[in-house]
């Protein structure tokens, strides 16, 4: 989703120190006394220190700032081919694409929209979307060619991926410890989410075998009541080696959550000291720890479930140094993060 700004002085301020330079002025930005736009400015000064941006953003901003850049790349495109096609007759076409009937059915279709309303509702909004879209390709082929042709140079930088430093704490390790890489899942027993991003959870954990560690921690919604409880639970199981079994039985019955249940599960996944569970359940023995993964899951800017944090891993300081993920997403974007990674 992009911003709706508009800022036409500076935009054009940006433009004009963002457009390159045309072979018949061979003189260098530099030489022409142009400031390089820098993606990561310094905004301040205190007690003579410099303060960047990056020193002072949250999840939050870094969100904003790739939405602007967005628009701003969009925007120096077009720009740039408009002022090329002034002069030179290779860059002054213009868009012709006409979107046809075909085109948006297939669209709809496609994207499944027949649960949110009629072909009718929607035809307007997929027209002007694929429009759009097929003006964004238009200028962002003219604006490759023109600069394999000399006559733009872009100084125009996409901010970094904001990363966050997460402590793994107490997580439940699966993986070889050695991996350069870490997904940490924060979830709820009593999500459906949660429930539902499992199996790729599993698929992902078999295709990088080796070089990934899977690590969870606890983080309970107030509003599932029962959640807490079941994570204590699976706690106390983790105490007689048997959390993987009694974790995913909790995933496959979340309607049946009770103190009750979550001691025949005990029994069911074959914990050997029964009395030994149910004091730990019944004394809330891990409500400490429960408490912990909530705080951290928190601090990370995860205030849903599910919640990873895909990155970098460092054994040394039991942190993970990466990004988020919400929601049970694709499988696509977990393998894409973390081959990112990877690399």
């Amino acid at each position: 989703m992009k911003l709706n700004v508009r800022a036409p002085a500076i935009l054009i301020f940006l433009l004009a120190i963002l457009i390159g330079l045309t072979r018949s002025e061979n003189l260098s930005a530099v030489e022409k006394g142009i400031k390089i736009f820098n993606s990561n400015p310094v905004i301040a000064s205190i007690d003579s220190d410099p303060v960047r941006i990056t020193d002072i953003e949250d999840k939050k901003i870094n969100e904003l700032r790739h939405q602007l850049f967005e628009l701003l790349d969009s925007q120096l495109k077009k720009e740039a081919v408009v002022r090329l096609g002034e002069k030179y007759p290779k860059y002054s076409n213009k868009p012709t694409v006409k979107i046809k009937d075909e085109q948006a059915k297939a669209f709809y279709q496609a994207n499944n929209l027949s649960s949110r309303g009629s072909y009718e509702q929607f035809y307007p909004m997929i027209i002007q979307y694929l429009e759009q879209k097929a003006d964004t390709e238009f200028y962002t082929s003219m604006f490759s060619d023109a600069v394999k042709d000399g006559l733009i140079v872009s100084y125009l930088e996409s901010p970094n991926d904001f990363l966050l430093e997460v402590p793994i704490g107490t997580a439940f390790l699966r993986g070889d410890r050695n991996a350069r890489v870490m997904v940490l899942e924060f979830s709820d027993y009593q999500c459906p989410f949660c429930a539902k991003v499992q199996p790729t959870i599993a698929e992902l954990r078999d295709q990088f075998e080796g070089k990934v560690i899977f690590g969870y921690r606890h983080a309970p919604l107030p509003f599932h009541r029962e959640a807490d409880e079941a994570a204590i639970a699976a706690e106390c199981s983790r105490d007689q080696g048997k959390f993987t079994e009694y974790h995913e039985l909790l995933f496959k019955s979340p309607r049946n959550l009770y103190i009750s249940d979550l001691k025949s599960y005990a029994k069911q996944v074959g914990v050997k000291d029964l009395k030994k569970f149910n004091d730990c359940l019944d004394q809330e023995t891990y409500r400490s720890r429960l408490e912990k993964d909530q705080k951290d899951a928190t601090e990370a800017g995860i205030n849903g479930a599910p919640g990873f944090v895909i990155g970098s891993y460092n054994s040394k300081l039991n942190t993970v140094t990466g990004e988020i993920i919400s929601g049970a997403l694709p499988i696509t974007v977990f393998i894409n993060t973390i081959e990112k990674y990877l690399k």
